[in-house]
């Protein structure tokens, strides 16, 4: 089982150039003719606010909040230990969950929700977390490396459920899998390279559940679809085709609601969308199941578009070249978006880890819109 993670990492390496290669364009470039030129309301001004969590040992990634009925915020992120280097998110990482009082922090480490096995054919490295809640039920999504027989070593979406933010947290479906690509030649899913980064959204409407996932058989071809349920344990079924019509690759989805409406935020890694790699696009519908580019807004900029009064000079780049924001996560307060959170490549302080900062969103239900 050795060799055969190792074999697998070298694979996943060859596999992931080609996001990869998103994080050395110039982030000043600008893509002409991108479709998406206006800054969304909803998430235009945002103020820099700094580290979310920094822990010394770890590279701290995807994160993921929510607020608890105590009013305390509770932050769910992958993180592994920093003698792996970038390179140990596809072998030993684990879902932290840190506790803070407010949402800009301090935020402490409280608890383990779910540990990395890097030797287990299934739950092995856990990443990619989303955190919600379902009445009063909480539920943990996360992706893993599926290497039993016939998984192809592929990342795959799985759920895990709780009565409580500190567990224990219970594994639905195949051991936490909830579903796997179409075997059906026709369908959009059928030999995907992965069906990973997902998102959440509980349907007030049809009292449906929706997991979000991208997938294609090519990585740079990757477009967001969705599993959805009856119940939140599932079973899942597959939808009939993408509900993104991105252009080029995006990723890292988070998804919420204002109101009536749906929205996912995304990357969007080469700037194919947005004009400048490492902006994020928000996705806007009247339904869950049809996300269009004819409707998205600029979801969020490039880092040193907030943080324009501290000085670069000293950071240490330990993943690719551009200061940007990875995996995003959107704090919903009084359902509306309160707080953006994103780990960087990028650390601020010169330091040997990464680390997730946040942003405060001074939310505007409409106006405040700009070209960029």
């Amino acid at each position: 089982m050795k060799l055969l993670s190792i074999l697998f990492a070298i694979a996943a390496c060859i596999g992931t150039t080609v996001a990869g290669n998103a994080q050395t364009q110039d982030p000043d470039a600008v893509n002409a003719g991108a479709p998406v030129t206006t800054l969304a309301p909803e998430t235009a001004d945002m103020t820099w606010i700094g580290k979310a969590v920094d822990d010394p040992d770890y590279y701290v990634w995807c994160t993921s909040p929510i607020q608890s009925d105590d009013g305390k915020i509770h932050l769910f992120c992958s993180r592994w230990p920093k003698k792996h280097g970038m390179g140990g998110w596809m072998t030993h990482s684990e879902i932290a969950h840190y506790v803070g009082k407010k949402p800009e922090g301090p935020f402490r480490f409280h608890d383990l929700a779910i540990p990395a096995k890097p030797d287990a054919p299934w739950l092995n490295s856990i990443h990619n977390p989303f955190i919600g809640k379902v009445g009063n039920k909480y539920l943990l999504l996360f992706i893993s490396f599926d290497r039993r027989p016939g998984g192809d070593g592929k990342m795959l979406t799985a759920l895990a459920t709780a009565k409580s933010l500190n567990g224990p947290w219970k594994l639905e479906g195949d051991k936490g899998l909830m579903f796997k690509p179409s075997p059906d030649p026709k369908h959009w899913t059928y030999k995907a390279w992965a069906m990973d980064n997902p998102a959440f959204i509980a349907d007030p409407v049809s009292g449906k559940y929706f997991i979000y996932f991208k997938a294609s058989p090519q990585q740079r071809d990757s477009r967001y679809g969705y599993a959805v349920a009856d119940k939140l344990e599932g079973p899942y079924t597959l939808s009939d085709a993408p509900c993104t019509d991105n252009k080029d690759y995006i990723e890292d989805a988070n998804a919420f609601m204002i109101g009536k409406k749906y929205y996912l935020l995304t990357n969007d890694n080469y700037g194919t969308h947005t004009g400048k790699g490492g902006r994020g696009i928000l996705w806007a519908s009247d339904t869950p199941t049809d996300f269009k580019l004819a409707d998205a807004k600029i979801g969020f900029l490039n880092t040193t578009d907030y943080a324009k009064n501290i000085d670069t000079s000293r950071a240490s780049h330990l993943y690719g070249g551009a200061f940007k924001f990875e995996r995003p996560g959107i704090l919903m307060l009084a359902g509306k978006p309160a707080y953006f959170y994103g780990p960087s490549g990028v650390n601020l302080d010169g330091d040997d880890h990464t680390c997730s900062y946040v942003m405060k969103i001074n939310f505007k239900a409409d106006g405040g819109a700009s070209k960029k």
